[in-house]
């Protein structure tokens, strides 16, 4: 699926629009780094609360297009520039983790 399909009202882009171009399958979801090095899968989405640069250091070591930042965390300026620069969505929304995998299987992107 391509990233741009994710975005309604409900999700705020954070990246650049470029960063959108992008496709992904399936996602994984957790609140620990630690799980998701473990088993998460490349072209995944991530879906977490962790608002924190070093999920998108994860999300380069995974090869992970996307990161959703749930329950509308404040993302900081740090996160949003290592983000551009290593051409990863960065996407922000007031849903819950279990709301937005609710979500994009219902719109059937998962």
């Amino acid at each position: 699926m391509m990233i741009s399909d994710v975005l309604t009202k409900q999700y705020h882009l954070m990246t650049d629009e470029k960063t959108l171009q992008q496709s992904f399958q399936g996602c994984y979801t957790t609140d620990l780094l630690s799980q998701a090095i473990k088993s998460a899968e490349p072209s995944n989405a991530l879906i977490t609360i962790i608002s924190h640069e070093n999920t998108i250091a994860l999300a380069m070591m995974i090869d992970l297009p996307l990161v959703i930042i749930t329950e509308d965390k404040v993302v900081s300026p740090v996160m949003i520039q290592k983000a551009n620069e290593e051409n990863i969505c960065l996407l922000r929304t007031s849903l819950k983790t279990h709301e937005v995998v609710i979500d994009l299987y219902q719109r059937g992107l998962l």
